[in-house]
């Protein structure tokens, strides 16, 4: 009976996230999952440092990706418009940047294996990359 309801577990999992993209972090992270909530406070900045202390550093991908359309839509539950606007006012009362942008998965994962507290995600093509590892998205 427990291992049919992991089974039912992972697979409402995959259902509700999809495996349409990966989170990743640099290789030298202890982490190995990630709930969603914690990812949009490490995006949104609401905390800026993992568990063990070190600084979250957190990679976007450019706003047309459709891997960044599922993560916004998926994970965060915001349009673009109101995450462009959440940036907006964050910058003008705070001085907080939006996280950096980039175009592809590659340079996703090379931004992310420079930085031990990097994060971001990739679209479910991506298949590894030296200095990144994948870690697992799980259900609150």
């Amino acid at each position: 009976m427990k291992t049919l309801l992991t089974i039912i577990l992972v697979i409402f999992s995959a259902l509700a996230f999809g495996e349409d993209i990966f989170i990743i972090v640099n290789e030298k992270n202890p982490q190995t999952e990630i709930s969603a909530s914690k990812l949009a406070h490490y995006y949104f900045k609401e905390n800026r440092q993992w568990p063990g202390g070190q600084s979250v550093r957190f990679f976007d991908q450019k706003d047309e990706s459709e891997t960044r359309k599922i993560f916004l839509e998926k994970i965060l539950k915001k349009t673009s418009r109101e995450v462009e606007l959440f940036w907006i006012g964050q910058k003008l009362y705070t001085g907080n940047r939006a996280p950096l942008q980039l175009g592809t998965d590659s340079m996703v994962a090379s931004m992310v294996s420079r930085f031990p507290g990097a994060i971001g995600y990739v679209s479910a093509n991506f298949t590894g990359a030296p200095g990144v590892k994948k870690i697992e998205l799980r259900k609150e």
